[in-house]
């Protein structure tokens, strides 16, 4: 297949036409639709641990086995919402009615992720934490996963795509930015002592503090799916057949490559964020309040980098600005492998090449996902940007799903200490400290390593998407033709 090879030539002499650009307008209201799913998720994936382990004072074993229960639900709930917004045929298209449909009861159900209801019983907290994980986990799906698919839909050549990708990563390091910075630091520096302190008033800060982002999360994606038009695309009509469908998935070997490239970056980026609140502030031993500047300083670095990572896109392809950009990622890992306990101050000289990492590590793998269900148009015929979308946002949360209950035994099996206390140090055994780095530095820096072989060998660079968009015109013309006996 001319897709899958990076010196492909089209079938055809049919000129593909240049494919439509997107107002700025159009980007910037796109993009505010991540705040609230990427406020969610770095509140969840940052500071939910340490709320379960040091406000609910769960075991960090427990902690991670509710994380893997919600992760097995994905299993079904993310291909199973990618296909059926595929299908959906609506005049407000097939992915913005999830949004508004969505948007109000996904706000809500993380609303209750930071509440502490009055059960004297760990196995009752466990089990209450257990279900309104899976609830809210559904509702994020709900609207994330088409959310998500419009990417493609929207935007169709291969540089617009990394553009509008790049203004849904502002969005979301915005959305981080505020959220990593502030969200603890509210709870349990300004809110905690309104309602008296101690854990009593921890908890009713983080409550107050979840409120308030709750009422964030809901209002972008309304206005999006109010404004934002879809392109016209015909629903799928083929029926939802897990197993055909999981086959013609994993059969595209192109998304196989950036299916794994995104896994690997995206599970090691939520594995830095679960366990760096309390490296900070356990290993590296910084004061309280410093630790939400360490995040803020590596997440507005992410968010100024944005336009340099986008150049980088433009001016090679998108895994060569993936190699030179993640390649510097591993080596500011493998320096920090080194970090003695205590060094606090040290960290900030790698906060500044982490944020255009992670930068990198946000929008190059899911620029590259796009360019993959043109591949599957071609092979089907039909756009199922909703099924591809599903999976990986199923891969990724049932991954960290697996790598966050493994963090938690692993942690809980060298003498990892809890608390009701909320982020304030804790002297941990030394075994503790030692997981806490290897699980911060060696496992993203390996993981990433392995991502750069990968990338190496995609084959979509830009002349071979642009010969794949030809072919893809031409058949999509030849299928338009009426047939004439």
């Amino acid at each position: 297949m001319a897709a899958q090879s990076r010196k492909a030539q089209p079938m055809t002499t049919v000129n593909a036409p240049a494919p439509p650009r997107l107002t700025t307008a159009t980007k910037f209201i796109f993009g505010m639709g991540d705040w609230g799913t990427s406020a969610a998720g770095t509140a969840r994936n940052v500071f939910w641990f340490v709320f379960l382990t040091n406000v609910v004072g769960l075991g960090p074993g427990l902690a991670g086995g509710i994380w893997l229960v919600g992760r097995l639900w994905d299993a079904i709930n993310d291909p199973l919402i990618g296909s059926l917004s595929d299908r959906l045929n609506s005049r407000w298209g097939r992915r913005r009615p999830f949004l508004l449909v969505g948007a109000l009861p996904f706000a809500l159900s993380f609303l209750m992720l930071f509440w502490v209801p009055p059960l004297a019983s760990k196995s009752a907290l466990v089990i209450y934490y257990s279900v309104i994980f899976l609830l809210y986990d559904t509702l994020y799906t709900f609207v994330n996963v088409p959310y998500l698919a419009l990417v493609p839909e929207l935007a169709e050549g291969y540089d617009e795509r990394s553009s509008l990708t790049g203004w849904r990563t502002a969005f979301s390091f915005l959305a981080q930015l505020v959220t990593a910075g502030a969200f603890k630091l509210l709870a349990e520096h300004v809110f905690a002592p309104w309602f008296g302190g101690g854990p009593d008033g921890i908890r009713l800060g983080y409550l107050l503090a979840a409120g308030l982002w709750a009422l964030s999360m809901a209002l972008p994606l309304i206005l999006l799916a109010l404004v934002i038009e879809e392109p016209e695309h015909e629903p799928v009509t083929t029926p939802i057949k897990p197993v055909k469908n999981f086959r013609e998935v994993f059969s595209n070997r192109p998304f196989r490559l950036a299916a794994l490239i995104y896994l690997l970056c995206f599970t090691t980026g939520d594995l830095l964020l679960l366990i760096l609140v309390r490296y900070l502030i356990d290993y590296a031993r910084m004061r309280p309040g410093v630790d939400n500047l360490v995040l803020a300083t590596v997440l507005g670095a992410s968010l100024l980098s944005i336009p340099f990572v986008l150049a980088l896109m433009r001016r090679t392809d998108k895994r060569a600005a993936y190699i030179i950009s993640i390649g510097f990622m591993v080596a500011v890992l493998a320096v920090g492998a080194l970090l003695p306990p205590g060094g606090g101050n040290l960290i900030f000289l790698g906060t500044i090449p982490a944020g255009i990492g992670f930068a990198a590590m946000s929008i190059i793998p899911w620029a590259i996902v796009a360019d993959v269900v043109d591949v599957d148009e071609l092979k089907t015929g039909e756009r199922r940007e909703g099924l591809y979308t599903g999976y990986l946002v199923f891969l990724r949360k049932f991954a960290t799903g697996i790598l966050v209950f493994v963090a938690g035994q692993l942690l809980a099996a060298t003498g990892f200490i809890t608390s009701n206390t909320g982020s304030m140090f804790i002297e941990q055994p030394a075994s503790a400290l030692n997981a806490m780095r290897f699980l911060v530095t060696v496992v993203p820096a390996v993981a990433l390593g392995l991502s750069l072989v990968l990338a190496w060998r995609f084959p979509l660079d830009r002349e071979a998407h642009e010969a794949l968009r030809r072919e893809l015109e031409a058949h999509r013309a030849r299928s338009a033709e009426p047939n004439i006996p």
